[in-house]
């Protein structure tokens, strides 16, 4: 073998080595890049997953207040219908004489709370949460009003009859009353107040 050819051959070798580590340059730049990718898509799935967290508790929480509010509107409207439905007939049934515009100056005061609460759900955030709690201030002092000057007075009668009436409405009225006041008490619980609304429970 010639010089000529050795030079060759050994020159066609060192090509091919070369070659050889250009493509292991080339699969290792390759892995690389496609463990760049899998690390970019990994990354934008754990964004996507903590928004989707976010959003998730933002939601639920938009559910607690939407269904406190309902439980409020709920309440407010059955006070309405217990006052409205079942006080009158049972200040008839034990022979007194019923009060209607009082009355029906309080069942006014309900309404406007419940129209309140109703406008509030279309609304979110802090201002939500303050009117929340000034509506349930103004419902608890229309309840405590209607106590003092329409369950109370009523009691307090029926008391010093010496033949108790038979009233289904009195007895429907006091068991739908505590029942509804109970309720109440469960929503006047705020994080750094409790309003005491059971005072007004009847016996």
């Amino acid at each position: 073998m010639s010089d000529q050819e050795e030079a060759a051959k050994a020159e066609e070798a060192e090509v091919t080595e070369e070659k050889k580590q250009e493509g292991v340059g080339a699969d290792a730049l390759s892995d690389l890049k496609e463990l760049e990718k899998l690390k970019k898509e990994l990354m934008q799935e754990k964004e996507k997953a903590a928004q989707e967290l976010v959003e998730g508790e933002e939601g639920e929480e938009d559910l607690r207040e939407v269904d406190y509010l309902q439980k409020l509107i709920t309440l407010a409207v059955k006070f309405d219908h217990h006052v409205g439905m079942f006080l009158m007939p049972a200040y008839i049934d034990c022979g007194l004489k019923y009060d209607h515009k009082l009355a029906e100056s309080y069942l006014t005061h309900v309404t406007t709370i419940e129209t309140f609460l109703r406008l509030l759900e279309k609304v979110d955030g802090v201002t939500r949460e303050q009117v929340t709690k000034d509506c349930i201030i103004k419902l608890r002092g229309v309840v405590q009003q209607i106590h003092k000057n329409l369950v109370k007075p009523l009691y307090r009668e029926v008391g010093l009859m010496k033949k108790k009436p038979k009233s289904e409405s009195l007895e429907n009225f006091t068991s739908n009353w505590n029942e509804r006041l109970e309720d109440f008490q469960k929503a006047c619980d705020f994080e750094y107040q409790v309003l005491d609304v059971k005072a007004f429970m009847v016996k």
